[in-house]
């Protein structure tokens, strides 16, 4: 998976066609282009954090909650000589150990089971990825001290979590609550972290935060059935997405990115 910056939902795309495969969403429009965002913004991310020398050291790096893999792949692309997956679901590391392990050097990639809030504290690396993990999780500060103590002195800590003051979200709880469907607990999480919610769990760390980014701030499934078949909508894509990578629209994107420096 060589992955490319996109704003189009292209059936033709290769990438995207793996991305479908990968992650079972080609039937499903709305996850798809919202993860597909996502997965823009942190390739952008990294790739700005290391072009400002934010990011130096790529010995190792952690991603925890790895789900099929893809975001490890792309770490692993941008030059860590060793990346380790983790994840709760045994199939899911079964599907990432199947598409992108390597025992190659300079270039190796494993992934496990385990727990975030068990999180083995014995080892650190030098970079840490935790998306759309610690919402879900019952001791979220435990799980974000397992994620201080695993990385390394100078080295960095990408969090992503959803954003309940984003307008997506303020909808879809309103409809949720409206139509008195039965409980979704997965759902429910979400709107419990506003970004400010979110921010303050780092507070009083030896974490010094040094990037706020974010993604999404329009598109819901209503607005995307509306335009996906548009001229429209890749250029709104696009646009929308560059206004939500900066202050101060970040804190109200639907997810919400944070990147922070251990001290020392």
């Amino acid at each position: 998976m060589d992955y490319r910056v996109s704003f189009a939902d292209d059936p033709d795309d290769p990438l995207q066609r793996e991305l479908n495969a990968l992650y079972d969403y080609a039937d499903d429009f709305e996850t798809r282009i919202l993860h597909r965002a996502r997965m823009n913004l942190f390739f952008l991310l990294v790739r700005q954090l290391i072009a400002r020398g934010t990011l130096v050291r790529r010995a190792t790096a952690l991603d925890v909650g790895c789900n099929a893999g893809g975001y490890s792949k792309l770490i692993s692309d941008f030059g860590f000589a060793r990346v380790e997956g983790l994840d709760l679901e045994p199939a899911l590391i079964a599907k990432a150990n199947a598409a992108f392990a390597s025992t190659t050097p300079g270039h190796e990639r494993s992934f496990r089971v385990e727990n975030a809030e068990t999180l083995d504290r014995s080892r650190t690396y030098d970079f840490v990825l935790c998306t759309e993990v610690i919402e879900h999780t019952s001791r979220p500060q435990l799980v974000i001290d397992n994620l201080r103590a695993v990385v390394a002195a100078g080295g960095l800590l990408v969090v992503t979590m959803p954003n309940a003051w984003s307008l997506p979200f303020a909808k879809a709880a309103l409809k949720y609550r409206l139509t008195q469907r039965a409980r979704d607990p997965v759902f429910e999480d979400h709107l419990r972290w506003p970004s400010p919610r979110a921010a303050r769990l780092f507070a009083g760390t030896d974490l010094e935060r040094v990037r706020v980014t974010g993604t999404n701030l329009i598109w819901d499934a209503t607005t995307l059935r509306w335009l996906r078949q548009s001229s429209l909508f890749e250029p709104l894509n696009r646009a929308q997405f560059e206004l939500a990578r900066h202050r101060p629209l970040c804190w109200v994107a639907q997810f919400f990115f944070s990147v922070w420096r251990k001290r020392g």
